[in-house]
């Protein structure tokens, strides 16, 4: 009987525990995380008992959650997927809104923009079209400024939400942490029984994890779970957790990076993060923002820099060169906002890193890393972030400034102690878009003229057309003089197929161009691009000839004649050729000249080498003519050994028929350059000669020396110079009024009045004027005395004068006289070269006392940067003229070239600005489908698994009903049990 009661209590006390069981199920059906638990019941030992094994009862065994750690871990997965495309759809989307808007996008700015320009095209006279033109560009960059703003925004709103993150993060892996030695403990105390309310808050905690950041969990074997986040980063393991922070990263202040602290050492982490809102968050930025900042300041670079090398091109309402008209993209303090040097880099932090673009469209969108990778502090790479792909690896110099040239963009390492383990981050487009700016601030600013002019001759015999030609660079010698071309062309055909380029200074008289350009080949028929000097060769000129320190006295009969020099010294020259393709670098034989040898021999000297080909032109310039009051004798002037002053009879043989018969009292500078130009030996040695009626240049073509002998009275003769002005460029405060040679002006007021100049093979020098000049003759003589104390050597007399635009320049002149009844002054001037190389040739000369090139001459290309075709059939005698284009306010060739630009690929060369910029919209458009895709894919996943576990875990209200009823049953059972061992124990008692 004690069995029985013993047997009916043990099931009621187990059905009681499944009912308890049961009903805790019931009531948690809705609770989230909650894991179904079910009743393991184990029969009590069997007792030997009259031969027979008889049970003893039940009991429970265990009371277990139903759990399946494939699919928790299918869950905590999907979760982590889901809400990382959930944030990014969230964020592109944002983006995708504001790049496309059309209050905020860049495409119907632009259209605006060139809108405008086109009408101003249309009316290039119109200063109302202008102004709008100007407002439609401010409008422009304040578009790029806005969207700038706004993603610097947004960078800031995402800083701040992975700090929120960050924080939370830790805080459940704190938490973790707490639960893991709370169940640890539990478990002990249970005696292996694991606590599932727990054990389940634990996995709750998991799963809030897993939905901001992807987590892989692995049981430590004792109950306790060890939490890896994002690659592998350990979160939680067992009892310990580290701390998850959000700060300022190393290579950009402007973006936080993660890092996982632990025993106070910050492991960088960003990258090794993925899934969830976090991961979403930096998959975002990784993927979207940089690329959108970037690639909208690598179309703002391309528009500044374009559109500003075509203005630049033309002129303006007032006839000057154009200037920027966006900010120039190379700005010091822009150059140097592109690279940033890395916290961990060494001290002392004194390197100075400027980024400068070379090509705006060729540079990526993409930013770069600059590593000194060891072992010592020289060699570098540079890798490009985006694609993580090494683009170049060198060494640098040691010797600063050091370049590195990548794509469309060079870096500059300028000073600093450059170590090993260095790293600069290079940002060649990040801040360009808010860096964009309008920076002409009137309508007549904008250069819409070309700055040539090209016409045909009226008695043109062919039907030839020359085009209207475009200019290519106006940082070329031939526009180095402001509001001028210098010189200003003629073509002129000396037959149907070939033609010559002429110097037109004096239409009246052009002649051969330094170097010239002769005997070129037409083709009748088709359009002939016009030889104007060659893009692939670089030219060298020499110094101007050099006045002597005095005249050369020559004694009279029968004293032996005596010679001038043109005072050049003995030349020594090195040549040399690198190959371009193969880099092999080759010495040529040197080369010795004599001195006092002509520029022509020289020239001539130079040219038998290929691949040089030199030139030379002698100038000598005679003024300010004067006359003995005594009239004793007249004045004689004989050049190159031709008397210009003798008198011949009708039938002299040395002169063509243009030649002035009479010798004018005084000699005229326009009587000498008759006889000059008339003279049948200087025709034939090009020897011309021109004259404003005060002034007589002589020019020998071919760089012959100019020799003059001057006979006459002591006060007979004239000044004679090289006829090159040396310009004065202020280079302190301008003077209010315009300078003139008639007034004078107070230089005590204001100021200071600085002047800057240079002079061949001596440098540069200063000076500046402080005193009031009460005449144009005080202000002449005031600008002549501050030079001649300005520290320069000179020979003669300094002659100083203004021009009508006010500006100043002077020339060293020497009075070349009479020496009366005996003998004559002489007087030689030597020429100049330019030399001509073709690619891969050098020159240089290492001449002691050299003074015909500089100690380290610059070469120019010698293309004017001007193209020019002509079209049609020509006969002999048929020119055509290319010259500045002064009045050009209603020429808008310029502007329409700049209009072109809006259908130029000048964007990787294959896009243009509209293109470009769609390319980006449509970037982010795709991007944000994709997310949204497969956020709408992930949630189907999410809610799959979700489902798989809940049928797996959860709570299903009707078995728990069924088990309840199951239950109930043998509960009364049970007691019913009970009540028949009752009904016994009262039989038996009754009984005895």
């Amino acid at each position: 009987m004690t069995d029985i009661l013993n047997i009916a209590i043990s099931g009621l006390k187990a059905q009681q525990t499944a009912l308890a069981v049961t009903g805790n199920n019931i009531t948690n059906a809705t609770t989230e995380g909650y894991s179904r638990q079910v009743v393991s019941f184990a029969e009590g030992n069997s007792q030997f008992r009259g031969g027979n094994w008889l049970g003893s009862g039940v009991s429970v065994d265990s009371v277990s959650r139903i759990y399946n750690e494939f699919l928790s871990d299918q869950v905590w997965s999907d979760t982590a997927s889901f809400h990382q495309y959930d944030t990014m759809a969230d964020y592109a989307a944002q983006v995708d809104s504001l790049l496309a808007d059309s209050g905020t996008g860049v495409q119907p700015g632009l259209e605006a923009m060139f809108d405008a320009m086109q009408t101003v095209v249309d009316d290039p006279s119109s200063l109302a079209a202008r102004e709008v033109l100007l407002t439609q560009s401010a409008a422009l960059t304040d578009r790029f400024d806005v969207l700038s703003d706004q993603l610097n925004q947004q960078n800031l709103v995402l800083n701040g939400q992975m700090g929120v993150m960050a924080q939370e993060i830790t805080a459940i892996a704190e938490s973790i942490a707490t639960l893991n030695q709370d169940i640890q403990f539990a478990v002990g105390m249970a005696q292996g029984e694991e606590p599932n309310a727990l054990m389940d808050q634990r996995d709750r905690l998991i799963t809030e994890l897993s939905a901001l950041v992807e987590v892989s969990v692995v049981d430590q074997g004792d109950s306790r779970l060890n939490v890896f986040i994002g690659k592998g980063q350990a979160l939680v393991v067992g009892n310990d957790y580290n701390r998850l922070v959000a700060d300022t990263g190393q290579s950009d202040p402007s973006r936080n990076d993660l890092y996982l602290l632990s025993d106070d050492e910050a492991i960088p982490v960003t990258n090794e993060i993925t899934g969830g809102s976090l991961g979403g968050t930096l998959a975002f930025r990784n993927e979207v923002l940089d690329s959108v900042v970037n690639s909208l300041g690598k179309v703002a670079l391309v528009i500044a820099e374009t559109i500003n090398a075509q203005h630049k091109l033309g002129l303006d309402y007032e006839g000057l060169v154009g200037e920027d008209f966006f900010q120039d993209i190379n700005e010091p303090a822009l150059t140097y906002r592109r690279a940033l040097g890395d916290d961990g880099n060494a001290n002392p932090d004194d390197r100075l890193v400027s980024v400068h673009i070379t090509d705006a469209g060729s540079v990526s969108s993409s930013d770069y890393q600059l590593e000194f990778i060891g072992p010592d502090n020289f060699n570098y790479r540079i890798r490009q972030i985006d694609s993580n792909e090494i683009v170049q690896k060198g060494a640098i110099s040691g010797a600063f400034p050091d370049v590195l040239a990548v794509d469309g963009f060079e870096i500059h390492l300028e000073s600093g102690s450059f170590q090993a383990g260095d790293e600069f981050r290079i940002m060649p487009t990040r801040n360009e878009a808010s860096n964009m700016e309008l920076v002409i601030t009137r309508a007549e600013q904008i250069a819409l003229a070309s700055p040539i002019m090209t016409d045909a001759a009226i008695g043109n015999q062919g039907s030839a057309a020359i085009s209207a030609g475009s200019v290519t660079s106006l940082d070329t010698a031939a526009f180095d003089e402001l509001g001028q071309m210098t010189p200003p062309l003629l073509v002129r055909f000396t037959s149907a197929y070939r033609y010559d380029v002429l110097d037109n200074s004096d239409p009246g008289e052009p002649v051969p161009l330094f170097p010239p350009i002769s005997n070129q080949t037409y083709i009748p028929g088709i359009t002939n691009s016009i030889n104007l000097g060659e893009q692939g060769q670089l030219a060298m000129t020499s110094f101007s000839g050099q006045l002597p320190v005095r005249a050369t006295y020559q004694p009279p009969e029968p004293a032996a004649t005596v010679s001038a020099g043109n005072g050049l010294a003995a030349q020594r020259f090195s040549i040399s050729y690198n190959d371009p393709t193969s880099g092999q670098a080759e010495s040529l034989p040197g080369l010795n000249t004599a001195a006092n040898s002509s520029a022509r021999a020289i020239a001539e000297q130079l040219s038998e080498y290929d691949g040089i080909e030199a030139s030379a032109r002698t100038t000598v310039q005679l003024s300010h003519f004067s006359e003995d009051d005594n009239g004793f004798l007249d004045l004689g002037v004989t050049l190159n050994g031709v008397v210009l002053t003798e008198a011949l009879g009708p039938s002299q043989r040395k002169y063509d028929d243009s030649w002035p018969p009479t010798v004018p009292d005084p000699v005229t500078p326009d009587f000498l350059a008759g006889r000059i130009n008339a003279n049948y030996a200087f025709q034939e040695l090009g020897i011309v000669a021109s004259s404003d009626g005060e002034t007589l240049t002589i020019t020998a073509l071919n760089g012959d020396d100019l020799s003059l002998d001057i006979s006459g009275d002591h006060g007979d003769g004239f000044d004679v110079s090289n006829g090159q002005a040396i310009g004065l460029t202020q280079v302190g405060e301008s003077p209010y009024d315009i300078l003139n040679e008639y007034e004078g002006y107070d230089f005590s007021q204001g100021g200071p009045y600085r002047y800057a100049f240079e002079i061949e093979n001596q440098g540069s020098f200063e000076i500046e004027l402080s005193a009031n000049y009460g005449s144009g003759e005080a202000l002449l003589s005031g600008v002549r005395q501050a030079l001649e104390t300005a520290g320069f050597a000179f020979n003669g007399d300094l002659d100083v004068a203004i021009d009508e635009r006010g500006n100043l320049s002077f020339q060293p002149r020497m009075a070349l006289n009479g020496t009366g009844v005996y003998g004559s002054s002489k007087l030689t001037m030597g020429g100049q070269l330019k030399v001509v190389l073709d690619e891969g040739m050098t020159l240089a000369t290492n001449t002691p006392g050299n003074n015909l090139f500089a100690a380290e001459p610059v070469f120019e290309s010698t293309y004017r940067g001007i193209d020019v075709s002509i079209a049609g059939a020509v006969v002999a005698g048929d020119e055509f003229t290319v010259g500045f284009n002064e009045n050009g306010i209603s020429d808008s060739r310029n502007g329409v070239a700049l209009a072109g630009l809006q259908n130029s690929d000048t964007v990787n060369g294959s896009s243009t600005y509209s293109e470009a910029y769609a390319i980006v919209v449509e970037r982010v458009g795709a991007t944000t489908s994709r997310a949204q895709t497969s956020r709408d894919s992930s949630d189907v996943l999410l809610t799959t698994s979700q489902a798989a576990y809940s049928s797996a875990s959860g709570v299903n209200l009707d078995e728990e009903a069924a088990a309840l009823m199951k239950y109930e049953l043998a509960y009364n059972a049970n007691a019913q049990v009970i009540q028949v061992a009752r009904d016994m124990f009262d039989t038996l008692i009754s009984t005895f």
